[in-house]
């Protein structure tokens, strides 16, 4: 697995801020972390974080670089100590590989057409053929007839959502193997667990994962 594949790290780990607030960990790596916390921070503020990562005791600083109200943010290491930053290459190493497409067709499932043209846009320019379906019963039509060799899959649809897609495709033999990475604006931790329960292979938040990042992701 190459590099970008090891760049970020699903992990579900309390976290708290400045000994006082608590928040929950969704993703790391080297560089920084996503948070799930209703408390209110601003984009530059500097805070001491403490959590655990395999049982050891980390200590490190961060800088607050992107907010979601009510949902997260995302934070950036301030000089970790060594002894912090090989504790986090140590996890990243042992975190499961990302399933990636062997091949470049993906099927794009959102239900805001502005979101699936912008990241369309991007996937189509890094060489990626893109089908595209703005519910969960288009979504099923589509992944029938097209057998993609990924499919990018929002959560929160009418209808048929994409909790429902993951269990019906998993359910089928013939679109059982096909990967599935959720990428969601909303990233409570339990919406996670539930996606990667279901068979989800990795969870990306919209907030943290522009197009250009989510084309450099899937290369």
């Amino acid at each position: 697995m190459d590099k970008r594949g090891r760049d970020r790290a699903l992990i579900q780990e309390p976290v708290v801020i400045n000994n006082i607030v608590k928040a929950y960990a969704l993703d790391i790596s080297e560089g920084g972390m996503y948070l799930h916390t209703q408390a209110e921070f601003i984009p530059g503020a500097t805070l001491e974080l403490s959590f655990k990562l395999k049982e050891k005791e980390i200590r490190v600083k961060a800088v607050v670089r992107h907010v979601q109200p009510g949902i997260g943010m995302g934070v950036s290491f301030i000089n970790p100590s060594p002894e912090t930053l090989s504790a986090i290459k140590d996890f990243l190493k042992g975190a499961p590989d990302i399933v990636k497409p062997k091949e470049k067709v993906i099927l794009l499932v959102d239900d805001s057409e502005q979101s699936r043209s912008i990241y369309k846009n991007r996937l189509m320019s890094e060489g990626f053929t893109v089908f595209e379906a703005s519910n969960g019963v288009e979504a099923l039509k589509s992944i029938q007839e097209n057998r993609p060799d990924l499919v990018i899959l929002d959560l929160w649809m009418e209808g048929i959502d994409g909790f429902k897609f993951l269990q019906l495709i998993k359910l089928n033999p013939e679109l059982k193997d096909i990967p599935v990475i959720v990428l969601s604006a909303r990233v409570l931790p339990e919406d996670i667990k539930k996606a990667l329960s279901l068979g989800a292979s990795s969870f990306l938040p919209k907030m943290t994962t522009s197009p250009v990042k989510l084309a450099e992701y899937l290369c």
